[in-house]
């Protein structure tokens, strides 16, 4: 494993959020559903509210008070493990565009645990935790709309 400073990690961890934010904005834009397009709105409010957080911790230099309220509990439909469209159009169907934010949601969840990993052993570890956590929390919530929209279909 490589070596890492805390702030090397924020900084990488902000800039994950800043893509994530833009490619939820571009994936907003090209849609043409109207619940899709919330969907996606809503996701791209959450990255915001995650940069904001790191920012703050990057600023203040502490980041033991960030989310340590947070308390979920919840598991994996599987739904993320599907295989995904390869092309992103406008006309995707919503259970596509919700089968491709799960999948990004649990990616940025690996990222964050492997950065808990990181700093084992240090509040560090327990805030990255925190983060995969609220990733997990976005990748479940839209893995329950998902189960809502497939189950009245059929």
């Amino acid at each position: 494993m490589s070596e890492i400073t805390l702030k090397e990690a924020l900084e990488d961890a902000l800039h994950k959020e800043q893509m994530a934010y833009e490619f939820y904005m571009q994936l907003h834009d090209m849609l043409k559903d109207l619940g899709a397009k919330a969907i996606i709105k809503e996701l791209a409010s959450e990255e915001v509210k995650h940069k904001e957080m790191i920012e703050e911790a990057i600023k203040t230099g502490k980041i033991e008070h960030i989310g340590m309220e947070t308390k979920y509990y919840s598991s994996d439909l599987g739904i993320s493990k599907m295989v995904l469209p390869q092309v992103i159009t406008d006309d995707m169907s919503v259970q596509d565009v919700l089968r491709i934010a799960m999948k990004h949601e649990d990616n940025s969840r690996v990222f964050y645990e492997k950065l808990a990993e990181k700093f084992a052993g240090s509040e560090a570890e327990e805030f990255f935790r925190r983060m995969a956590v609220e990733e997990a929390t976005h990748r479940n919530k839209i893995q329950n709309i998902y189960d809502d929209i497939v189950y009245n279909e059929n």
